[in-house]
């Protein structure tokens, strides 16, 4: 026999809320914003395989922030504007420091190249300081966990959605950024590409001060 608070737990997860909580995730992942640009910019300059410590640190970064939104930090920044304001000022000056290392990036990965591609820690770090990833994980904390006996369980599945989804959309900007690499051999055309990219990272400031 069925225990019914069993059922009543699950009643919310249907298929219309997976798919609606997975068009969320990879929309909002697949887009551009610094995670993008920036494994963009590693693919080209490292390719692919060196960028995946990169990639494997904006998937555990989010699993922990996400975690903490979940757990009630989100709630600390809606009560305290302030600590929002001044996270914004931190990751735009972090975000407008990384643009000037991509726009002065040489472009060329061999042997003596004095830069290094982004490392595990460093982008996991960086999700923290990243406004687009803490609203991504208050928006989909807020609008997919369900109430009452499903809380948890809801929390826990959009934690491990955007987990799991991250990775395979982030990939997909490192892998055209080494297919770039292949398209855009001189050393001009990539240095041309690096600087297009360190102002896109650069404008990203725009939409955190909006």
């Amino acid at each position: 026999m069925i225990d019914p608070s069993f059922s009543t737990t699950y009643a919310g997860l249907s298929i219309g809320y997976f798919s609606s909580l997975v068009t969320y995730v990879v929309s909002v992942n697949i887009t551009p914003g610094p995670n993008n640009i920036m494994v963009t910019a590693s693919g080209m300059n490292y390719g692919y395989v060196k960028t995946v410590p990169h990639i494997l640190g904006i998937a555990f970064g989010c699993l922990i922030l996400f975690s903490l939104v979940a757990l009630g930090l989100g709630n600390i920044f809606l009560a305290y504007p302030l600590l929002h304001t001044g996270l914004k000022i931190i990751g735009s000056l972090y975000l407008l420091w990384l643009a000037y290392k991509i726009f002065t990036s040489g472009g060329v990965d061999v042997e003596g190249e004095t830069s290094k591609p982004t490392t595990f820690l460093q982008a996991l770090t960086f999700q923290f300081v990243n406004p687009k990833a803490w609203v991504m994980s208050i928006t989909a904390v807020s609008a997919f966990s369900l109430k009452g006996d499903a809380l948890w369980l809801s929390l826990i599945v959009v934690v491990m959605t955007q987990f799991l989804l991250v990775f395979p959309c982030s990939s997909t900007w490192a892998l055209l950024g080494s297919q770039i690499k292949k398209i855009m051999r001189s050393p001009k055309a990539a240095k041309m590409f690096n600087r297009v990219l360190g102002v896109l990272t650069a404008s990203c400031v725009i939409f955190i001060v909006n």
